[in-house]
């Protein structure tokens, strides 16, 4: 009978070739010989996570600890893990447990500091960065959350001293030089940037609020420019009626405005801040193919009333609404608020995404346009079961850290494979571009 450390490395070679239902075999073996081997367990979990079931992942992950609480790589696997589901508070346990364990792992200190950002808790998170510069002074991903937490705290002359010391260390670190070209924009006078896209001139305002969006004005391209280019490519309809929900302000209503020409555009934004910046960046782009009437509503599943809920992090694309009968904005479901053929719906919502398609279901149904949504890890799983009420289907999937951009099309005809493609796009978080069929 082979030895479970030759049955081990014949599974692992398996994984390691991502032959992973060969090696989850092997490693099932394993277990059921000896039930406590925490590596066959936390290969299991990576496995599991590699197919996109993260949730079975935390389930062998925690079973991993179960038997060795100290098990640093469970640990780490789950913490990310976490993470990815928004699960801050154990995340930031499993971390705390491992830079106890290792109070060399600097990774550690670093991951508890960018949880702590996206909470909002900037003080806090700068704390943690210092405990990493402290133990390497040179540590350029330290020293750049620092400035990117004191441009959110618009502290902008510190932020750019920092960028500037990240840069003397390594010239050649990406970030680096796009948020001290930010942070040294708004300390200009020019509170505007320009940039020609296909031969079209695009404005927009530069405002500090708004960091993903404005630092890729900065740099010269629309934000998230891989999928706006992919919709283009793949709209079935030219001039399309596109509907913009979580339209912010405005970086894809004046791609779909200005270089698809579309024959019109409603966004539709709850909070007031971005919109008054969104109807600056159209007049900005003389635009006149743009109806404004949808602005000041929440969309939802079902009509209803809520609150705004600003984002300590102070991002306006992070702001969100909760439910509050007593609230000042309005929510409807797209079925109420729209009532027109649409071509495209556009929806980046902040975890409300399913809430908002389910809401939506008679217009899918009737005009079936194509669409863009961010979803959330945590909400994948609900996102695939509506399409299959809908009979959507995945045309392409942009992957990020917390959340995947889908390109859903309906199901009219098979897909040529010469369609699809592949390409990592990523301003801050680099990630894998999957097809699913």
């Amino acid at each position: 009978m082979m030895s479970i450390e030759k049955s081990f490395q014949i599974a692992l070679n398996y994984q390691q070739n991502e032959q992973f239902q060969e090696a989850e075999s092997i490693y099932l073996q394993i277990l059921a010989v000896q039930k406590n081997h925490i590596e066959s367990i936390s290969n299991l979990g990576v496995i599991y996570k590699r197919q996109g079931d993260i949730e079975k992942a935390i389930e062998f992950y925690r079973l991993s600890l179960s038997f060795d609480s100290n098990y640093k790589i469970g640990l780490s696997n789950l913490a990310n893990c976490l993470m990815e589901l928004e699960e801050f508070n154990e995340a930031i346990i499993c971390f705390k447990r491992l830079v106890e364990i290792e109070p060399t792992y600097l990774n550690g200190f670093r991951q508890i500091g960018a949880i702590l950002i996206q909470k909002g808790q900037l003080d806090e998170a700068i704390t943690y960065f210092k405990i990493v510069l402290e133990k390497s002074s040179a540590d350029v991903e330290s020293l750049w959350s620092i400035g990117n937490i004191l441009v959110r705290q618009n502290h902008l002359i510190e932020a750019r001293d920092i960028f500037t010391n990240v840069l003397q260390i390594n010239p050649s670190h990406v970030n680096a030089q796009k948020w001290l070209s930010f942070v040294n924009h708004l300390l200009s006078d020019n509170n505007k940037v320009s940039f020609d896209y296909q031969e079209n001139p695009v404005n927009f305002e530069i405002t500090g609020k708004n960091l993903g969006v404005e630092i890729a004005h900065i740099s010269g391209h629309f934000y998230e420019l891989a999928e706006l280019e992919f919709i283009d490519k793949n709209i079935k309809v030219k001039n399309p009626v596109i509907v913009d929900v979580g339209a912010n302000t405005g970086n894809h209503l004046v791609y779909f405005a200005k270089v698809m020409t579309a024959a019109k555009v409603v966004p539709i934004e709850f909070h007031p801040g971005a919109i008054e910046l969104l109807k600056r960046n159209i007049f900005l782009n003389q635009l006149s193919n743009v109806d404004l009437s949808k602005l000041g509503y929440a969309v939802g599943r079902f009509p209803g009333k809520s609150t705004l809920v600003e984002h300590p992090a102070g991002d306006l694309c992070l702001n969100e609404v909760v439910a509050n009968e007593t609230g000042e904005i309005e929510i409807l479901p797209l079925d109420e608020l729209v009532q027109e053929p649409i071509d495209l719906i556009k929806i980046d919502v902040e975890g409300l995404e399913v809430e908002v398609l389910e809401g939506a279901k008679q217009i899918l149904l009737k005009y079936q346009p194509d669409i863009i949504i961010e979803v959330r890890r945590v909400n994948q799983k609900r996102l695939m079961n509506f399409l299959e009420t809908i009979s959507y289907r995945v045309l392409r999937q942009f992957d990020y850290w917390k959340y995947s951009n889908f390109y859903l099309q309906p199901i009219r005809e098979l897909i040529q494979p010469q369609q699809l493609y592949s390409q990592v796009n990523s301003e801050f978080f680099r990630g894998k571009s999957l097809e699913i069929f």
